[in-house]
């Protein structure tokens, strides 16, 4: 009986210990198998790194180029912003070398004449669409801003302040003034009494 119970005993350790190794196997599969899957991860982002790494340096040549064309457009613009200007007015320049070169005693005043006020006109189209505005301020009231006064004048039959002479035209350049105006103004002695009258009444109705 006791010899039964030895066998009987003998075979289930025997089955343990199948069992556990039957389990070892088994961990050592899944920790083989988990350690191939963790490889193939560290490999998938490893290549993630090493594309991410070539774009960004990619990027980085794209914004330095283009910072690069950038500043040379912005110099070439400065540098060569007037080119299609001077190119207009070298048109201006053509008509009036053939006026010139017209023999004097083959043409009369009158045509000439009408010739220069034509490229005159030609020239200030030319500037007016590069928005250069003349500024021509006689008879208006002066303005120290867009008028040099170069002259003085008594005048009773014009408001005080008046542009009675225009010696040499302003000119703005879009909303910037380029050159002023020099100009003559009139000094109305009628209205300068007047208001020296109202000063000096104001200045008796304030003391009393």
């Amino acid at each position: 009986m006791d010899k039964k119970k030895g066998e009987k005993k003998e075979m289930r350790d025997k089955e343990v210990v199948e069992e556990k190794e039957i389990e070892e196997v088994k961990d050592a599969d899944a920790l083989e198998k988990q350690l191939n899957n963790a490889k193939k991860e560290i490999k998938h982002l490893k290549d993630e790194i090493a594309r991410l790494k070539d774009a960004y340096i990619r990027k980085v040549a794209d914004f330095d180029n283009l910072k690069k064309r950038t500043q040379k457009e912005k110099e070439d613009a400065i540098k060569y912003g007037n080119a299609s200007l001077l190119l207009s007015i070298l048109d201006v320049v053509d008509n009036f070398e053939r006026a010139v070169a017209v023999e004097p005693e083959k043409s009369d005043f009158h045509s000439f004449y009408e010739g220069v006020k034509l490229i005159e006109k030609h020239l200030k189209d030319i500037l007016l669409s590069a928005g250069v505005e003349e500024i021509n301020p006689i008879n208006q009231p002066f303005d120290p801003f867009y008028h040099e006064a170069m002259m003085k004048e008594m005048r009773d039959d014009v408001p005080d302040g008046t542009v009675t002479a225009v010696f040499q035209k302003g000119y703005k350049y879009k909303d910037r003034l380029l050159r002023p105006a020099k100009v003559k103004v009139a000094i109305n002695p009628k209205e300068q009494q007047q208001e020296e009258n109202s000063q000096s009444t104001a200045t008796e109705e304030s003391e009393e």
